[in-house]
């Protein structure tokens, strides 16, 4: 029988960009936290990036909360937007902000290790 207290409350989903995907998962490491990690590809910049499925009790979510902002941070790049200035579009660099976490909790009602 699993300890009481080793069995998650909380699932967490955090998606973060593919650079930050290796500190976060020496962190979840070395917190002891039990993840799954997947390869996933971003909406709207096609980037890639890893969304981590991270298992936890309830009073450890600020927890792992603060460990994802920390290893996850925003950062500024460049996109292509054209322009509709004159008869062709023209690709000028555009300044947008990426990176960070995208996290959703979900409540766990029955858990099995098998």
């Amino acid at each position: 029988m699993p300890n009481p207290k080793k069995i998650p409350q909380s699932l967490i989903i955090a998606i973060v960009q593919s650079q930050d995907s290796d500190l976060v998962e020496l962190v979840l490491n070395q917190e002891e936290y039990k993840f799954t990690r997947l390869p996933s590809v971003g909406g709207f910049l096609k980037e890639c990036s890893v969304t981590f499925l991270i298992g936890c009790a309830d009073s450890q979510r600020e927890n792992v909360k603060e460990i994802l902002m920390t290893a996850a941070k925003k950062r500024v790049t460049f996109v292509s937007a054209p322009s509709e200035i004159g008869p062709l579009p023209i690709p000028i660099p555009t300044e947008t902000l990426v990176g960070g976490v995208s996290m959703l909790t979900l409540g766990i009602e029955h858990f099995e290790e098998i």
